[in-house]
């Protein structure tokens, strides 16, 4: 091994550190126990995650329901063409991305209390 590539490798670790703690820095500012919907940006609704119940609100293009179970939440039942919301599947607090339904303006995520 010669000095260029023992400087690659401690470069490649510098990266990979820094890359796991931005991970953990950005995961731990989505993980949360409270679960919220935003209409057009603004929050119509907050729900306990760990309470099992079928929420039902409206949205630019119409109705939707959620459905809260064994600590995950997900989208079920949507007025909408293309029902991508509902194909997102069980989220929980550890999820790192929104469930987003985009005819109805409407996104779905968790934040801590």
């Amino acid at each position: 091994m010669n000095k260029k590539d023992i400087k690659l490798i401690i470069g490649l670790l510098i990266i990979a550190i820094a890359g796991v703690i931005v991970y953990q820095l950005i995961g731990s500012m989505h993980h949360g126990d409270i679960g919220v919907v935003e209409y057009r940006d603004e929050v119509i609704l907050e729900f306990d995650i760990d309470v099992d119940q079928t929420y039902e609100f409206s949205g630019s293009y119409g109705v939707m329901h959620l459905e809260v179970k064994d600590s995950k939440f997900r989208v079920v039942d949507v007025e909408c063409p293309n029902h991508n919301c509902e194909q997102m599947g069980w989220h929980d607090k550890d999820s790192l991305s929104p469930i987003v339904c985009m005819p109805n303006e409407v996104m779905i995520y968790t934040k801590s209390r």
